[in-house]
């Protein structure tokens, strides 16, 4: 028996168009299509739809990785090709007071929480972030001192896990306007003023955040535990690039990233602890504090991020001022808190 070869497309219907019919040019009647078909054109469709934005989400990634806002405030004041721009990552300021060398007395004590990964080392450049203009406090009182301050990320860091530069920003001003930050003290009253890297004027403070790698490089020591700190004075003497009237708060990435253990998980008021802290340094509250009852709320100047007990910091070497005579002292452990003044207004 003879068997005739089975075209495989004997069973699809002829979509072509008919001749045209009547007098109009494109006036054309068309065979209709089996709705199995109509099914397959639109799955196709709806591939490649998908297809397309996934593509569409893969380049905006790669092009924006850090969330970092391109075209607000001081994100695009200093563009990340503008090396010429950015401060160098040497400092000549001495570091006042923030990494320690001591090393954990246990697996727990200092040390940083688990989490995602985090850039160990950035550029050693900066970038402006954030949008200038927010004022903390009351800068017209009579008595009052106004520090102004820029906020800079590193370049080369991700900070697409935690909203991106401008966020660090946000977080910044709204810290510093909050009543119980440092604008709480009544006996001797300051203000803030954010401006933008760009200004003319130089500012008082320059809130960085930083890679651990280059926090390292600028707190020095031989640091075994992830810290932050406040380092006075510019980035280099005698040029305007990266000047500061009082100095630089060194921000670590990993603990931005990550918290601090005596914080129990609660990012949001250990990122408000360790600016309220390094700050202080900055505005002039250079020496550390102990717990000094237990059970009672932490001094904003106490190394939170380390330990909240006296015992701990001091076993790490983390300063006289936790070594009191009174032993009952000695074993007090604090509560943690993020505020300079907790009672607000």
């Amino acid at each position: 028996m003879t068997h005739r070869s089975q075209d495989p497309f004997d069973d699809v219907p002829d979509l072509r168009r008919d001749r045209p019919v009547g007098g109009g040019e494109g006036s054309f009647r068309r065979q209709p299509v089996p709705a199995v078909y109509r099914r397959r054109r639109w799955a196709t469709v709806g591939v490649l739809v998908v297809v397309l934005v996934t593509l569409v989400v893969l380049v905006r990634a790669v092009a924006g990785g850090t969330g970092d806002a391109g075209n607000s405030g001081d994100s695009a004041a200093t563009p990340d090709n503008d090396a010429a721009a950015m401060a160098s990552v040497t400092g000549t300021g001495e570091a006042t007071p923030g990494p320690i060398p001591g090393v954990p007395t246990s697996d727990d004590v200092g040390s940083l929480p688990p989490g995602g990964k985090v850039t160990d080392k950035g550029r050693g450049t900066w970038r402006g972030v954030g949008s200038a203009g927010a004022v903390a406090g009351d800068p017209h009182g009579a008595d009052t001192r106004t520090l102004t301050y820029v906020v800079e990320t590193e370049q080369g860091i991700d900070t697409a896990s935690f909203g991106g530069g401008d966020s660090f920003a946000a977080m910044v001003d709204a810290t510093l306007a909050d009543p119980r930050s440092w604008i709480g003290n009544r006996d001797d009253a300051i203000a803030f003023r954010h401006i933008s890297v760009s200004s003319s004027d130089t500012p008082d403070l320059r809130i960085r955040l930083t890679s651990p790698e280059t926090t390292r490089q600028l707190c020095g020591g031989e640091i075994e535990l992830e810290t932050s700190c406040f380092v006075s004075g510019g980035d280099s003497s005698g040029t305007t690039d990266g000047a500061a009237g009082d100095g630089r708060v060194i921000i670590n990435l990993a603990r931005w990233a990550r918290g601090a253990l005596p914080f129990a998980g609660d990012l949001g008021s250990y990122r408000q602890y360790v600016l309220n802290h390094e700050i202080g340094h900055g505005i002039g509250h250079a020496a550390h504090q102990p717990c000094q009852e237990d059970g009672a709320l932490a001094p904003i100047m106490m190394q939170q991020t380390l330990s909240l007990a006296n015992k701990d910091l001091i076993e790490l070497d983390a300063g006289t001022e936790y070594m009191d005579d009174d032993r009952d002292s000695r074993d007090a452990v604090c509560r943690a808190n993020a505020w300079p003044h907790p009672e607000g207004d």
